[in-house]
């Protein structure tokens, strides 16, 4: 169920050098770095731009090295060390992120589960020669995954893993809670136009600088990257994608992808080639994407139905379903069924 969005990342975003406001040129000031094991992408119109996107590249840095799952000195690292033994003393941001996703957890019935590192680890998708694991290891693993043996404790900011051999994995909300903290520190800055990427997890703050909305591509998943199938409009918003046709590995004519099933301990065998998620908080699209992509379409629409967030989902038979109120939101080389989120 690791969802790194992608590590090679598609740029889904058509960006455009230079825009005209007030009748002047506003040039961008753009910054790429490889942090999370991903490629962040910032473009921030106004004065203290620069400020901004220093500070905000400081910011997920050190995200990364108290939420990493690979960085033996990080919070995350120390609380899989100590499962079955003791509590964690955590900072505010990781604690947050913990609570955010019990949360998830509870509301998608286990589909979401960052308590899945034990597979993560075993399986290794994106290594250099992944072994598939026997139906017997496969078990035993999965006798781990329960996100309900992370017992936290809000009084003293703490966290402990109830059984050893447990292990949290972050990577299916640590870049979406990234990109809205970066948020934060455009707004700080008084930026009111600007756009950041972390690993396919994409927020824009406010309209790009003519005054028009941000075109957001979506990836055509039976093409080669950058070959888009919809683009979206969008204004102070975020949007995540979780697809199983970015990371994967072929062994014996089958093919495993990176998304895995909590409950079955193996790729998910869902109906869904990828879903996109809409919302406000990029932290609720992160989460959402991999639970929803694991449920299905039928599943992953009424889990959708029960949240303020829009999607687009796209099927095995290469169909499109998007929810209703993104009908003047969306454009797309083929047809689109759309569903209300009335219940």
């Amino acid at each position: 169920m690791k969802i790194i969005k992608t590590l090679l990342v598609i740029f889904i975003v058509s960006f455009i050098s230079i825009f005209l406001t007030c009748g002047k040129q506003q040039t961008a000031f753009e910054a790429t770095n490889i942090i999370m094991g991903t490629i962040v992408s910032q473009r921030i119109y106004g004065d203290n731009s620069n400020a901004a996107a220093t500070e905000a590249t400081e910011k997920i840095r050190s995200l990364e090295g108290r939420l990493s799952f690979f960085k033996p000195e990080s919070e995350i690292s120390r609380l899989n060390s100590s499962a079955g033994r003791t509590k964690i003393k955590l900072s505010p941001d990781t604690f947050f992120i913990l609570s955010k996703s019990i949360e998830y957890s509870h509301l998608s019935g286990g589909m979401f589960n960052i308590m899945v590192g034990p597979l993560v680890k075993r399986w290794k998708v994106t290594g250099d020669n992944p072994v598939i694991p026997s139906p017997s290891e496969v078990r035993s693993l999965v006798a781990l995954i329960n996100y309900r043996d992370l017992i936290l404790n809000k009084n003293e900011l703490t966290a402990r893993l109830s059984k050893k051999g447990q292990k949290v994995d972050l990577g299916g909300i640590a870049k979406g809670f990234a990109a809205d903290e970066v948020l934060k520190i455009y707004r700080k800055h008084g930026i009111k136009s600007a756009i950041i990427d972390i690993g396919g997890n994409v927020s824009v703050l406010g309209y790009k600088p003519d005054g028009s909305p941000w075109a957001i591509g979506i990836q055509d998943p039976s093409k080669k990257r950058g070959n888009y199938i919809c683009s979206i409009m969008l204004n102070n918003k975020s949007l995540s994608t979780s697809g199983a046709y970015e990371r994967f590995f072929e062994k014996d004519g089958k093919v495993y992808h990176h998304i895995i099933d909590p409950t079955t301990g193996y790729p998910s065998k869902s109906d869904l080639q990828s879903v996109t998620i809409i919302g406000e908080s990029s932290v609720d699209t992160d989460a959402l994407s991999t639970a929803t992509f694991i449920l299905g379409l039928e599943k992953g629409l009424s889990l959708i139905k029960k949240t303020e967030c829009e999607a687009v989902f796209i099927t095995v038979d290469n169909k499109i379903h998007a929810t209703e109120k993104l009908k003047n939101m969306i454009d797309c080389d083929a047809s689109i069924e759309f569903h209300s989120k009335k219940k």
